[in-house]
C-alpha cells in the first residue's frame, strides 16, 4: 500500500511538472523580459543566468538565481512611493516568481507545491504581467493540483509583510440628518429605478436584488476555503484606512479565517467584501483583480 502510494505521488508530480512545462516558452532564448535602461545590466545578466540554468537542468542553482532576483527587486518595489516604482522592476520581480515556483515544483510533495502557490500569488500582487499572464495559468495548474482531500494542513499563520499604511488625516463627519437620509427600495423594476434615480443622478440604496445570485447560496467558510483557502490575498487591517494604526497585510484566505473569522474578529460579510473588491488601496496590480475573480468561480 505505501509503495502504490509512493507511485501516485510520483504520479502526480510528474503531470504536474509536465502540465507546467507545457506553459513555458520551447526555448530559453524566448524566456527573456525586455526591460528598459532603468534595470542594472547585472541584474539583467542575472536573468539570463537564471534561464540558462532552468532549461539546462540546474534546478538547485536556478533556485537560488531567482531568489537572488527576489531579493533585490524586493528592495527596489519598496523604495520610496508605490506609484513611482519602475514597472520593469514589477516584471523583474514576478520573472524571479516565475523561476522559483517552477524550480519549487521540481520535488514532489504538496507542502512544496503550497509554497510555489504562495510565491506566484506574490508575483501576481506586486509583479506586473510577463509573458501573457504566464503567472496567473501557472496559479491556475497548481490550485487544480491542490484538491481538497490533499492539501497540507494549517500550521500556524505566518507573518507577512505590512504592504503600505494609509497617511492620517483630517476626517470629516457626514451630515446623517433623517431628511437628508438615502432612500431605500427594494427591487425596483428596471423603468422605475432608470427614470427616478438613473437619470436624475439620485442615489439609492437596493435591497433584494441580489437574492437570486448563486454566491447567495452557495458561498460559505467551508467553501471559501476549499476553493480558495490555499490563495495569498491582501487583507486590510484596522476599522478605517484613514486611523493611523491601519494597514494591509499578506496572508492565505485559510490564515485569514482562521486568525479573524473563526475568532470572532471581524464578520463573515467583511470577509466577502475583501474578496470581491475590484481594487484594494496601496495595492495597484490589474492581475489582482482577476486573480480574485478566478479562485471564486
Amino acid at each position: 500500500m505505501a509503495e502504490d502510494s509512493d507511485q501516485n505521488a510520483l504520479a502526480g508530480a510528474g503531470a504536474l511538472q509536465e502540465a507546467l512545462r507545457a506553459l513555458l516558452p520551447r526555448t530559453k532564448e524566448e524566456l527573456k523580459l525586455d526591460l528598459s535602461e532603468n534595470v542594472e545590466r547585472s541584474v539583467v545578466m542575472l536573468l539570463q543566468q537564471s534561464a540558462d540554468l532552468f532549461y539546462g537542468g540546474e534546478r538547485s542553482e536556478c533556485l537560488q538565481t531567482s531568489e537572488a532576483i527576489l531579493d533585490y527587486s524586493w528592495e527596489k518595489l519598496n523604495t520610496g512611493a508605490w506609484q513611482d516604482v519602475d514597472k520593469d522592476w514589477r516584471r523583474v520581480y514576478a520573472f524571479g516568481c516565475l523561476l522559483k515556483a517552477m524550480c519549487l515544483c521540481e520535488e514532489p510533495g504538496d507542502a512544496t507545491v503550497a509554497t510555489a502557490l504562495r510565491v506566484c500569488d506574490m508575483g501576481l500582487l506586486m509583479g506586473a504581467a510577463i509573458f501573457e499572464d504566464i503567472l496567473i495559468k501557472v496559479a491556475a495548474v497548481l490550485q487544480m493540483h491542490l484538491l481538497p482531500g490533499k492539501r497540507p494542513a494549517q500550521g500556524p499563520a505566518q507573518e507577512q509583510p505590512c504592504i503600505k499604511k494609509a497617511r492620517n488625516g483630517h476626517v470629516s463627519i457626514p451630515d446623517m440628518r433623517s431628511e437628508k437620509a438615502v432612500p431605500r427600495l427594494h427591487c425596483p423594476s428596471l423603468q422605475h429605478f432608470r427614470k427616478h434615480y438613473l437619470m436624475p443622478q439620485k442615489p439609492v440604496i437596493l435591497e433584494g436584488v441580489a437574492d437570486h445570485w448563486p454566491c447567495m447560496k452557495k458561498w460559505s467558510l467551508e467553501y471559501i476555503q476549499e476553493i480558495a483557502g490555499c490563495r495569498t490575498v491582501p487583507v486590510e487591517v484596522g476599522s478605517r484606512y484613514t486611523d493611523e494604526e491601519w494597514s494591509q497585510r499578506l496572508m492565505t484566505v485559510n490564515e485569514f479565517i482562521s486568525k479573524y473569522i473563526l475568532n470572532e474578529v471581524c464578520h463573515f460579510d467583511s470577509f466577502l467584501l475583501i474578496l470581491t473588491r475590484g481594487r484594494t488601496r496601496h495595492i495597484r496590480a490589474n492581475n489582482l483583480c482577476v486573480l480574485r475573480w478566478k479562485v471564486l468561480e
